[in-house]
């Protein structure tokens, strides 16, 4: 599963998003991962982020049976929530989530509270983590972010017996 990221202008992949991309792309011909499910719908700009995203795991040669769009999810719950659906439906039991360092606790925990098991696969070669004022802001919004899901949808909590 990969996780979207901005589209820029004129349909063009930012450097965050190409990379999760590729990165889940040579998971897939390693013979790591037999099913990319790229999440993301339309943002400020068209198309959405999963479709760039197929379009990008095409160029790279992997097979469009192998490509799995979620393409209407406009944050990480609504990728945990669409994406367990379509696992449930395709007897998926657990994810690889491909995502950023950071974004990578958040992302499990929205997994696990809807219900499917995942595993974090963080893209270290993100601009997002190579850029130290860009890892302390993102540090600062996924820390904020896990406050929010915690209160809103219950992220992170502990289920009592």
């Amino acid at each position: 599963m990969i996780l979207g990221a901005q589209v820029l202008r004129g349909g063009r992949p930012s450097p965050t998003l190409e990379v999760r991309t590729r990165h889940a792309g040579e998971l897939y011909t390693r013979g790591l991962a037999d099913l990319l499910m790229p999440t993301g719908g339309e943002g400020e700009y068209p198309p959405g982020e999963a479709v760039v995203m197929a379009g990008i795991l095409r160029e790279m040669g992997i097979p469009e049976a192998a490509i799995v769009r979620e393409d209407a999810a406009k944050s990480t719950w609504e990728s945990a929530s669409r994406v367990a659906e379509i696992a449930r439906r395709r007897s998926v039991d657990e994810v690889l989530i491909v995502t950023d360092p950071l974004h990578c606790v958040r992302t499990v925990a929205c997994f696990g509270r809807v219900g499917l098991p995942a595993v974090a696969e963080p893209v270290y070669s993100s601009p997002m983590w190579h850029k130290k004022w860009s890892r302390r802001g993102q540090f600062l919004r996924e820390s904020g972010a896990l406050v929010w899901y915690r209160i809103r949808y219950g992220v992170g909590a502990l289920s009592r017996p």
